[in-house]
């Protein structure tokens, strides 16, 4: 299948990445406004960057194979309230203890249909919703950010809703990693028309503490994922084609309120 690239005219992405660094701001927006609905797009069917058919509500097992470090640090905090934005089908909320009050965020109608058995589900964007402050002792924002048009005011907002001492989990593409320093507009997770607010490794650990959380670690998976193979490394010497899945394209964050 022909791999998909979108319209990123008078774009570049290495250069907005280094303007990161020269301004100090802690994103780049790469497109107006999202080309996709996410109230019903996102989880249906789709097509990825080298051109084959996915169906995201079809994905779950590997869905909570990328998710089973962030798992395994939840089941290390003490339970609380929880809160997944974004939570689609509400797999995440599925495998968390039930000793946990578990909350979720999901735009999609029938995404968030499907969640309703795990947790407490509002329907509709995180801008909207009407949580009391410190209310939450965990907040999972895993790959929301890039979607949001200001993710800057959402990371305030998840300040507020958590308690002092609360955790965030804050997963988000490294738009400033080798792999895509080296394919530039064809990095793979350029070409996804809902990512708009894009972050670089240096910016997202400014903007974080910025917003007033204290980093307690960050992780890059890509070792222990099945696209760490023989068929993608060799991928990287071919920069005309859309980047492969590749180490550092992912970095996630885990943070506490103070």
């Amino acid at each position: 299948m022909t791999p998909m690239k979108r319209n990123l005219a008078n774009f570049d992405l290495t250069n907005a990445m280094e303007s990161l660094y020269t301004t100090g701001q802690y994103f780049v927006r790469v497109r107006p406004e999202t080309s996709q609905d996410l109230t019903t797009d996102y989880w249906g069917e789709s097509t990825d960057p080298d051109g084959i058919q996915r169906n995201r509500l079809n994905e779950k097992n590997q869905y909570l194979e990328n998710l089973k470090t962030e798992l395994h640090f939840i089941s290390c905090l003490k339970p609380g309230r929880l809160l997944d934005i974004g939570c689609g089908p509400g797999w995440l909320l599925s495998c968390v203890d039930n000793h946990w009050s578990k909350y979720g965020v999901e735009p999609s109608a029938q995404a968030s249909t499907e969640a309703s058995p795990h947790g407490i589900i509002y329907k509709g964007v995180f801008e909207t919703v009407d949580y009391d402050d410190s209310f939450f002792d965990l907040v999972i924002a895993y790959h929301v950010i890039e979607h949001m048009k200001d993710p800057v005011t959402t990371l305030r907002k998840i300040r507020d809703l958590l308690r002092p001492g609360g955790t965030i989990i804050v997963g988000t593409p490294d738009f400033d990693s080798g792999c895509a320093r080296r394919f530039g507009n064809n990095y793979r997770l350029l070409n996804d028309p809902t990512h708009i607010s894009l972050f670089s490794n240096d910016s997202m650990h400014r903007c974080l503490r910025d917003c007033g959380f204290q980093i307690l670690k960050v992780d890059y998976p890509f070792f222990s994922t099945k696209w760490f193979n023989r068929t993608n490394l060799l991928r990287c010497f071919n920069t005309n084609r859309i980047s492969p899945p590749a180490y550092g394209n992912f970095m996630t964050f885990y943070c506490r309120k103070p």
